[in-house]
């Protein structure tokens, strides 16, 4: 069963990023940067092996974007989503596969990570992923069987990094997943490690605020529905009131949930 990692970063001036990663697979990289043109080439691997790389440089924006393009550039049995801030265990493939072996009938695997940008833990324990427990998985943790999904499962270009709207475009992906009765497990097996952002953070969360709550609201209805999506801006708003109490008020809270509910499309 072959892996090939599908990694995104953004104005790289060469390809470095492979070893950077520990890429130990072949990998689709897109680099969204200021020029448009692909190259390709093989290098080693630290057992000496070869793997091949295709390094597409596009001008398009938008995470979504960037994923969506690695899937469709894609070949082999196993798509591994990467991204820049990542480095890969050196066996990432064998415990991949170890994966795939022990849940034959999967089609979408989330493996466990380790966080140095953040003091999120994973569980310990192997499950079958259902419609709740997908908003528990991270993009960066998801690989999926490239035939199942190429062609027929894409990340929402209205969601993610870079389209101003917040994130949310994993659970998107993975409800879709869901809805096409494709069966997701999380396994305990850990394939890489999350290290700090060094630009400081992420690119689109300022912090528990209105404009927060505004997208929250936006991508809410995106990705559940009026009905769902109603409920969750609801339930987020009450219960994650300690966190932005000392920015707004729980009025103003639900004002900017109601601005961005009205400004969104399903």
């Amino acid at each position: 069963m072959k892996v090939v990692v599908l990694l995104s970063c953004m104005h790289e001036k060469d390809t470095s990023i492979v070893q950077r990663s520990c890429v130990q697979t072949d990998v689709v990289v897109v680099n969204q940067c200021d020029r448009d043109y692909t190259e390709e080439f093989d290098f080693k691997n630290k057992k000496g092996e070869t793997c091949h790389c295709k390094y597409i440089n596009t001008t398009e924006r938008g995470l979504s974007r960037s994923r969506n393009m690695a899937i469709q550039n894609s070949w082999g049995d196993v798509c591994l989503i990467c991204d820049d801030d990542e480095i890969l265990a050196d066996n990432y493939e064998n415990l991949i596969q170890e994966g795939y072996s022990e849940f034959q009938y999967a089609s979408v695997i989330a493996f466990s990570l380790i966080r140095k940008d953040c003091d999120r833990t994973y569980p310990t324990k192997k499950f079958k992923i259902n419609y709740f427990s997908i908003f528990r998985v991270n993009s960066v943790q998801i690989t999926f069987l490239r035939k199942a999904i190429q062609n027929n499962i894409f990340f929402d270009v209205q969601l993610g990094s870079g389209t101003g709207n917040g994130g949310g475009e994993e659970n998107r992906f993975l409800l879709d997943c869901y809805n096409n009765k494709f069966k997701m497990y999380y396994h305990t097996n850990c394939i890489a490690t999350v290290m700090p952002n060094p630009n400081g953070g992420s690119l689109w969360f300022t912090g528990y605020n209105a404009e927060y709550i505004e997208k929250l609201g936006w991508s809410s209805r995106r990705i559940f529905g009026n009905f769902l999506g109603g409920i969750y801006g609801i339930y987020f708003v009450i219960s994650h009131r300690k966190n932005y109490k000392d920015f707004i008020s729980i009025k103003e809270a639900f004002m900017a949930l109601l601005k961005g509910w009205r400004k969104s499309n399903v």
